[in-house]
């Protein structure tokens, strides 16, 4: 009787069954249903935000849909204020421990002082959480060596970020140099600057803080370890490691800054290549450019530019788009980490640990007024 009851209501079972599906299709929202299938969300946490890269970050990270952002942790009530009003509804620390060990983020995003970096990798590494820093890796050679070291034991994933690490003019022109069109790349001069990182406005909280630490070079502040590791990472990249480093500091406007405001570096390589880094706090406008020389032409880039010569006539360069994972840097970490490939180029630590070496030798040889042999003893 059962069985004879359920044959004859098959029919009516099957329309309901499309009927309900057919609801759930309409009612459901495509993103919704695209992450049923879809890898969990990626749960990043965010330690420190006295650095004032944290702000532009944060609002892209609150955007992304495959990340989880579990937590935001400072020390400095009023930095921790404007993380909620950046981040409403995220959950606020004082203690950055606390927030490791209630949320157990996969990895912490840190916009620390410089000169704390190393702290942070010796909390995190152990728990196995992966990291990624703002430029440069460390106050220190040292302190980047460490680092490193740490990141291999505990096998995490430790990034360093630089904001053209994800232009595709940086690596059009990389390509070029690289082609043999330009012929043998021999010179490398690269300009870094602004008019200072002084907060202009009194109500800055944001800036105040930023500042406090920045305006210290025993905390890794200053024009040298602020811009020279831009610099670096062009010249390890086009050039390789170099023999020699000299370099000069100048302390201008000292009513506003306790550090030094102006780095120029010059660098020697093998089979005759030069390396000039020019760093300044006092420029009139901003600057963030490279030139490479080779024996038969030469190319110019800052972002959303390139200019490039073969012998003295304009060559056309067209800026080719970068791969989906290589435009944006959580992205790409994402990928890194859960896929568990090396990260690679500008960002990875091995490259930045000889940033941070040449970065070294520039404020040793600015200290002693000598050039400085590498690699460093």
């Amino acid at each position: 009787m059962t069985h004879r009851f359920i044959i004859r209501r098959l029919p009516l079972l099957l329309s309901l069954s499309i009927a309900l599906a057919f609801i759930a299709a309409t009612l459901i929202p495509p993103k919704a249903k695209a992450r049923a299938g879809d890898e969990p969300r990626f749960r990043l946490a965010i330690i420190g935000v006295i650095h004032s890269h944290a702000w532009g970050h944060l609002r892209n990270i609150a955007k992304m849909p495959g990340v989880e952002l579990v937590g935001i942790a400072d020390s400095v009530a009023d930095l921790r204020e404007e993380a909620a009003k950046a981040a409403p509804g995220v959950a606020i620390y004082e203690d950055y421990r606390k927030l490791l060990d209630e949320k157990k983020p996969e990895a912490v995003w840190s916009f620390v002082e410089n000169d704390r970096h190393l702290e942070i990798t010796k909390v995190c590494a152990p728990r196995g959480i992966h990291l990624i820093f703002e430029k440069p890796m460390a106050a220190t050679y040292e302190q980047a060596k460490e680092m490193l070291a740490l990141a291999q034991k505990h096998n995490i994933k430790l990034m360093i970020n630089y904001q053209m690490a994800w232009w595709p003019e940086n690596y059009t022109a990389h390509d070029l140099a690289a082609s043999g069109e330009l012929g043998k790349v021999w010179r490398v001069r690269s300009v870094i600057g602004h008019g200072g990182p002084d907060p202009k406005n009194p109500n800055d909280k944001r800036g105040k803080y930023f500042w406090s630490w920045l305006n210290d070079e025993k905390r890794g502040g200053g024009a040298l370890i602020d811009f020279v590791g831009y610099g670096a990472v062009w010249l390890r990249w086009y050039l390789g490691m170099p023999k020699t480093v000299y370099a000069i500091t100048t302390h201008t406007r000292p009513e506003v800054y306790h550090t030094n405001t102006n780095a120029t570096v010059l660098a020697s390589f093998p089979d005759n290549g030069v390396g000039i880094i020019e760093g300044s706090w006092d420029l009139p406008r901003g600057f963030q450019d490279v030139e490479v020389f080779g024996s038969k032409g030469s190319v110019f880039m800052k972002q959303n530019k390139i200019e490039a010569l073969v012998g003295n006539q304009p060559k056309e360069v067209t800026i080719e788009k970068l791969p989906e994972d290589r435009r944006e840097p959580v992205i790409y970490f994402i990928q890194r980490v859960r896929g568990n490939k090396p990260l690679d180029g500008f960002v990875a630590p091995e490259f930045n640990v000889d940033a941070m070496m040449i970065v070294e030798a520039a404020r040793r040889s600015a200290e002693s007024g000598k050039p400085v042999s590498l690699p460093l003893r």
